[in-house]
């Protein structure tokens, strides 16, 4: 018999994954402060719950997918305080490997499961299930919801103990937007200089750029499959990722000092009120000569 599931965080990623797994037959129960997303979440078949621990009484694992560490605290306590023992949490946030430690340590005091479980892949791969899913904790705890990821992803990654996950997406993330922030540097010079963004990328193509990061998330902006998004916390989101990397690096004595630049540049973009926009309009910002450097 299916064990119930639940999804807590329904919205870019979130609802999507949630999908999947209504699809493949699983009774889902979700949770979302958004009224927006539980109507978007009902229409695809999950069952809606009040809050957080009315997902934890009656579900056996559950998948958090939420947009700060607090958040994932508090969503965590609550399900760590109501799931029965046995069950699993399944956090796939971005997070920090110590605070995925804590967390996996607070829920075992219970005999609750905890993996930390963070993604890759963007909204397109969530809703393609072709995401890249990086899993920390016990392997036969991985073992038991390797189907489920399955589901949502295509290249599921058990690399240790809890934090493991964490600490691969966060290199991931260091490796991106180091990428992107050169992208659209380039494309800000290309355009002081007469030089078209769609056609500096045909250019590109053809160059040793970034091939995934060009596909999945430049290309669209620019031939207008998806127009810059200014209302999601971009900025924000992408820059508590960032200073993640930042805060382990220095929790194990190492400087990375173009990851260090990065973070101070997202910083300051944040704390002058830039916070909500698109990650990819980057270089509208650094037309704006916003930056001191």
């Amino acid at each position: 018999m299916n064990p119930v599931l639940g999804f807590i965080g329904l919205g870019a990623m979130g609802l999507p994954m949630s999908g999947h797994l209504v699809r493949a037959g699983y009774r889902v129960l979700g949770f979302d402060p958004s009224p927006e997303a539980m109507s978007a979440a009902t229409a695809q078949g999950l069952t809606a719950c009040a809050d957080a621990a009315a997902v934890g009484r009656q579900a056996q694992i559950v998948f958090t997918c939420l947009p700060s560490q607090k958040v994932v605290r508090a969503t965590a306590d609550a399900l760590i305080a109501s799931m029965a023992p046995g069950g699993v949490i399944v956090d796939c946030s971005t997070i920090s490997p110590l605070l995925a430690g804590e967390l996996a340590a607070d829920a075992a005091r219970r005999d609750i499961g905890f993996l930390d479980a963070p993604l890759s892949g963007a909204g397109s791969g969530a809703q393609a299930a072709t995401l890249s899913i990086m899993v920390g904790g016990d392997a036969a705890l991985f073992e038991r919801v390797r189907p489920l990821f399955e589901l949502m992803g295509k290249n599921i990654f058990h690399l240790g103990a809890v934090g493991a996950g964490q600490t691969a997406k966060l290199c991931q993330n260091l490796i991106l937007v180091s990428t992107l922030s050169g992208v659209m540097e380039s494309v800000a010079l290309g355009r002081a200089v007469g030089v078209e963004p769609q056609r500096l990328l045909e250019v590109m193509d053809t160059c040793l750029a970034p091939t995934r990061v060009m596909d999945v998330l430049v290309k669209p902006k620019f031939d207008g499959r998806a127009p810059f998004d200014h209302t999601t916390d971009g900025l924000t989101m992408i820059g508590k990722d960032i200073t993640l990397v930042r805060e382990l690096a220095e929790r194990v004595g190492l400087k990375l000092p173009i990851g260090n630049h990065i973070q101070s540049l997202y910083r300051q973009a944040i704390d002058k009120g830039y916070g909500r926009q698109d990650l990819l309009a980057w270089y509208e910002l650094i037309d704006k000569g916003i930056f001191d450097v």
